[in-house]
């Protein structure tokens, strides 16, 4: 069995237009304070527009955007701001990307398990931003 994001692959972004002050309400996040709910509605939006079902929702660690194809596999967005916390990166945002294999064990089972992320499905998330205006690089696991 492999690591929870062992396959994952990170982008980083920068941009103003995403919220990171405002007042949180404390429905949100198990009452935790994290932005992102903005990133995700775009993302899920966005992808959407290109053939896929999406939703978005907010964790206890903040939020979370999926999106899928029939019969595909399903593509996990995470959502972070400003990971690194440093002055002059308040409009940093990370995403982590993940992909499930959607199958049933022994036929009835639903398992889910990571596989790599498909390149096309990859392109498909950088291009959500690129068509916005706000650039977006691939790093390295944090």
């Amino acid at each position: 069995m492999s690591g929870f994001g062992q396959h994952a692959r990170w982008l980083e972004l920068s941009s103003d237009r995403f919220d990171h002050s405002s007042e949180v309400p404390p429905e949100y996040n198990a009452g935790n304070r994290f932005y992102g709910r903005d990133v995700a509605e775009l993302i899920a939006d966005r992808l959407a527009g290109s053939g896929y079902e999406t939703t978005f929702f907010d964790e206890d660690w903040g939020w979370m955007a999926r999106a899928w194809q029939a019969d595909g596999p399903l593509l996990e967005i995470a959502v972070y701001h400003d990971l690194e916390d440093e002055p002059g990166t308040e409009d940093s945002w990370q995403l982590m990307v993940r992909s499930l294999d959607q199958s049933r064990w022994l036929g009835l089972v639903p398992r889910r398990r990571e596989i790599e992320v498909d390149p096309d499905a990859l392109e498909a998330l950088e291009g959500v931003f690129e068509r916005e205006g706000i650039s977006v690089s691939r790093r390295q696991p944090l």
